[in-house]
């Protein structure tokens, strides 16, 4: 039986959402999006703990009704579509910085509700980072839970379409559920972040995951990310040029991952031999829907490449890394090692990874504007920054 809530799926019903999250001392969030199943996802759920009031916000009504045009892929070229309005009436709620707002892994959601909405996280609480800060060996949600609340949560929903209307009764139970135990997950590592004397560490990294953020455009050299292909051989890279482009358009067209139109590895194979036959394209696992509907454009796709061999993105050009790069990055690496096996923390205590790479590649002339650094290590550590740096 699901926790007792409050479904909201009409604009009208949001001044009732907004006066709640403006009394409520604290607030807990999580979404649920769709990334599985469509070319672009979407967030479907908002869920919402204001003081013990739980709120489930159907994201995808209030976008309809709204007009979106985020609900269709936008053409090639358009850039990503223009920002929702829907959740304007809790743009204040979700901004205030003066009271805490419960999340567990926060990245991919504060990138979706920035990314759709607008919408900024204010007085972000990270407990998956408490939980990498003081050292958990396991820092999912369910795991957090279960040594805190001594509950073990119901799996079997990591691959659910939450875009699915009417949600299973066990789906909404579910995502629920991310939101009902996490405040009291959050004060319990609180009360160890304090006690372990990194509240400055963690609320640096806090800040860090409310500020991710991504483009989301669609990338026409995005296939050099593709694990093994620098094994194609070079005469054959505008076919992959290619296939790539045409997975993408026809995962756009059809509202589809591009990954389930043709896989990375099937796209690796098409690559390298070349097929130009139905029977080719079959032996090599290319889906009988893909051939039905799409297999002359995939086969016009893969010719084309072949009779334009130079027809492709240069790979992307990495920043020359020099010598004195290489030794302080070695000499920062060895030091930070040694610096947490004494003082027995994770590696991200001593310095955090984007710390690391700015005292690389810049050196230590400026603590201050190091990333993710901090007054703490700033004081602690500053003077041996500068040294490794020299």
């Amino acid at each position: 039986m699901s926790t007792p809530h409050r479904w909201i799926d009409r604009p009208d019903q949001l001044p009732e959402v907004a006066a709640a999250m403006a009394k409520a001392p604290w607030i807990a969030i999580d979404t649920e999006a769709n990334s599985m199943f469509v070319y672009r996802e979407r967030v479907c759920l908002v869920q919402l703990n204001l003081a013990g009031e739980i709120w489930v916000i159907d994201t995808l009504a209030l976008l309809t009704s709204e007009g979106w045009p985020g609900l269709v892929p936008m053409p090639v070229g358009s850039g990503a579509p223009p920002r929702s309005t829907a959740l304007d009436p809790l743009a204040a709620g979700f901004a205030r910085t003066d009271r805490t707002l419960w999340i567990h892994g926060g990245e991919y959601d504060a990138v979706l509700l920035r990314r759709d909405f607008g919408l900024t996280l204010g007085g972000l609480w990270d407990t998956q980072q408490a939980g990498q800060f003081l050292g958990f060996e396991k820092t999912n949600y369910g795991a957090l839970v279960e040594r805190v609340c001594q509950i073990v949560l119901p799996k079997g929903h990591a691959q659910y379409d939450w875009a699915t209307r009417p949600l299973a009764s066990d789906a909404l139970a579910y995502a629920i559920d991310d939101v009902v135990h996490l405040p009291r997950v959050g004060e319990e590592l609180r009360a160890a972040i304090i006690a372990a004397e990194l509240v400055e560490e963690h609320a640096i990294a806090s800040t860090a995951v409310a500020a991710t953020s991504t483009e989301g455009v669609f990338d026409p050299a995005g296939f050099w990310r593709i694990k093994g292909v620098r094994e194609v051989p070079r005469d054959h890279l505008s076919v992959m040029a290619h296939l790539y482009l045409w997975r993408d358009g026809v995962g756009r067209a059809l509202d589809k991952p591009p990954g389930r139109v043709v896989n990375n590895e099937q796209l690796l194979a098409l690559a390298r031999q070349v097929p130009l036959s139905f029977q080719q394209l079959k032996r090599l696992g290319v889906k009988s829907w893909v051939l039905t509907d799409h297999g002359e454009s995939l086969i016009t796709a893969i010719r084309t490449g072949t009779e334009q061999p130079t027809a492709h993105p240069e790979p992307p050009r990495h920043r020359e890394v020099d010598e004195a790069e290489e030794k302080r990055e070695d000499r920062l690496k060895d030091w930070r090692r040694g610096e947490a096996e004494k003082r027995q923390v994770p590696l991200q205590v001593v310095l955090p990874a984007k710390s690391l790479d700015h005292l690389k590649r810049h050196g230590a002339g400026d603590l201050a504007g190091v990333p993710q650094l901090g007054p703490k290590r700033t004081e602690r550590y500053g003077a041996k920054l500068v040294d490794l740096c020299r």
